[in-house]
């Protein structure tokens, strides 16, 4: 049986979260189930790629019906993490449809939210794993550096992954619609937890560089401070702060306002009246609602965010069509560039064959001609031997490319030339 591209996986589309958990690989645990896979007649190339949101195993195998419960196996017998895997089966593609759903994947098509961007550094990860193996892995090597070819051509020619779609993304971007640039702008982070520094670092990805972290916990709000070399105040100071800052974010669970109208009247003579950005993504809300009423304030809270969220979802949706086009044609040419493989030795193999004919007459008469006839004949032996394989090399890779290329075409072509002799030549002269 042939070799084939197999990938076996679970993901957020057939797995809930706590069956994905028991799947997650480390990079060391990849290693050591690529190392214990790798098998001449069974196992010939594997690599893993496992995020939060999936796990897949890309096989190149001459087995394919044993590779489901090999992974089931190792996961139990090497891992001990001892699954039932009757509580989640993985799904299983071959051929073109494996290096299709691996392009998708490295676009953000197959995302838990469209368009994700960070699973192409995880698609390129899982190949510099393959990089870093010790064993041969041509074909997958080539399928993850086209892959992430692929990925980067969606991302660059649609706006598929472009836009907020997340609360704390959503955030940065409205303050954009405020603020042209947050290098000279200070930021206040009301909040110390896992939104408030998803915040400040998409801020500061974005030109920011003036930040005060203001929390109840001094622990926590120091840890964060420190992490984005901030200045640390208490919530008590938030009036004063008030009066120097041009935008504020909060992010708690407090189920009081942290700010409110009083204060920000208060400090809008001491601002003279210079425009306020106010963002409020707590749960319950911890800016004073009534604040949208002043005129110098703007003021936005998670339903504001969400609308934006959607507005780019649905922008991020009508880009599918130009992706798919994108993956469709780079899989097309990873199709064409693995069947060409079938008939790679083959052609190799009658191109020495009739290189050989052709030296072995050039040298029965060389001796009877002038240096110059030599040359001539030389460059007209090697255009007629060109143009007598063009064809059968046209016809084979066109046969290959198609699928129409049975074992029987290619046994017929090694006996009519017995390209069999040839190879075991070709190999005694490298030993």
């Amino acid at each position: 049986m042939s070799e084939q591209l197999i990938v076996i996986g679970w993901s957020h589309k057939n797995a809930p979260v706590k069956f994905r958990d028991k799947l997650f690989l480390s990079k060391d645990e990849i290693q050591c189930l690529v190392k214990e896979a790798v098998q001449p007649d069974f196992i010939q190339e594997l690599t893993i790629l496992s995020t939060c949101n999936r796990t897949e195993f890309y096989f190149i195998s001459s087995d394919t019906g044993s590779l489901i419960n090999w992974v089931k196996d190792k996961y139990n017998s090497i891992l001990k993490r001892n699954i039932d895997f009757a509580d989640g089966e993985p799904y299983t593609q071959q051929g073109s449809e494996t290096i299709k759903h691996l392009f998708r994947v490295a676009s953000g098509m197959e995302s838990m939210m469209l368009g994700e961007n960070q699973i192409l550094s995880q698609v390129k990860t899982a190949h510099e794993h393959l990089l870093m193996s010790s064993g041969k892995t041509p074909l997958l090597n080539q399928l993850f550096r086209d892959a992430v070819s692929c990925g980067k051509a969606v991302r660059t020619d649609t706006d598929l992954c472009r836009g907020a779609v997340s609360i704390s993304l959503a955030a940065v971007e409205l303050a954009k619609r405020i603020y042209s640039s947050f290098q000279k702008q200070k930021i206040l982070l009301v909040g110390a937890g896992e939104s408030a520094e998803l915040t400040a670092k998409h801020f500061q990805e974005n030109g920011a560089t003036q930040f005060v972290i203001v929390n109840r916990s001094e622990e926590r709000g120091k840890r964060l401070a420190e992490k984005f070399s901030a200045e640390y105040a208490e919530l008590s100071e938030i009036p004063e702060l008030l009066k120097q800052v041009d935008i504020v974010v909060a992010a708690t669970h407090s189920k009081e306002y942290l700010l409110t109208s009083q204060q920000v009247n208060q400090a809008l003579s001491a601002r003279q009246y210079k425009n306020l950005l106010m963002i409020d993504i707590s749960t319950p809300r911890n800016i004073d609602t009534e604040i949208h009423k002043i005129q110098e304030v703007f003021l936005y809270d998670i339903d504001h965010l969400e609308n934006v969220i959607s507005e780019n979802l649905e922008k991020r949706k009508g880009e599918i069509p130009t992706a798919e086009l994108i993956i469709q044609e780079h899989s097309k040419k990873f199709m064409s560039w693995f069947k060409s493989l079938k008939v790679k030795p083959t052609i190799s193999l009658l191109t020495q064959y009739y290189e050989k004919i052709r030296t072995e007459e050039l040298q029965r008469y060389e001796h009877k001609l002038s240096a110059d006839e030599k040359e001539a004949m030389a460059k007209l032996s090697k255009g007629l031997v060109r143009k007598l394989l063009h064809y059968p090399i046209t016809h084979l890779k066109g046969l290959a490319d198609g699928q129409e290329l049975s074992p029987q075409t290619i046994d017929t072509i090694w006996r009519l030339y017995r390209l069999e002799e040839m190879k075991d030549s070709e190999a005694g002269k490298s030993e």
